[in-house]
């Protein structure tokens, strides 16, 4: 988007402490899906809707406004972000219609949280049994079609990458690295191949 009169640019994750905890919250995960393509569900003043975020930009003013594309009505939306009351990551992708300057370096990786020892649960089990090892070099997949890009994603528990000709973050059952039932039905996505 054009910039206004007086408008900067924010790219750093710092932000004023007179934004609350929700707030920040709910920019990282509008991070994470700007980074990764995907469409945010925003609630705003009482009301949700489908968004494609783009940019975060101070005001002369001094209001921080996330710059975004409302899929529902079709047109560009400023969305002052001390109104914002959650965010929610979806599954839809979105090709950009403008540059996404919500990260400083591209996507953000986050690493998958530790889980907790639970007696007799399945997690806990598989995580005190085996130590997890680096990622496995990505492996091809032929296709029908030889045409048109491969995405690659990886699963946000396992690890485990898996090559796509569409653009979605939903994942099938299947098996962890070692042969498990791995509980991850999310991945992110980490490359594009042409």
């Amino acid at each position: 988007y054009r910039r206004a009169v007086g408008e900067e640019l924010i790219r750093e994750r710092a932000l004023p402490l007179t934004i609350s905890g929700v707030v920040r919250s709910s920019l990282e995960i509008i991070r994470f899906a700007a980074s990764n393509r995907l469409c945010v569900e925003l609630d705003y003043q009482g009301s949700t809707g489908l968004i494609e975020p783009y940019s975060l930009r101070r005001t002369k003013e001094g209001n921080v406004i996330l710059h975004a594309h409302n899929v529902d009505r079709d047109e560009h939306r400023g969305y002052r972000v001390d109104r914002i009351q959650g965010a929610r990551v979806t599954d839809k992708t979105f090709t950009p219609r403008f540059e996404i300057e919500l990260t400083p370096t591209g996507p953000v990786v986050i690493a998958p949280t530790p889980t907790r020892e639970k007696a007799g649960s399945i997690l806990g089990a598989r995580s005190s049994a085996r130590p997890r090892h680096p990622r496995p070099a990505l492996t091809s997949r032929s296709f029908d079609s030889p045409s048109g890009p491969t995405y690659v994603y990886e699963c946000s528990i396992c690890g485990k990458c898996f090559n796509r000709r569409k653009q979605t973050t939903a994942l099938n059952p299947h098996k962890d690295k070692y042969g498990y039932p791995c509980l991850g039905r999310y991945a992110q996505w980490i490359d594009t191949r042409y």
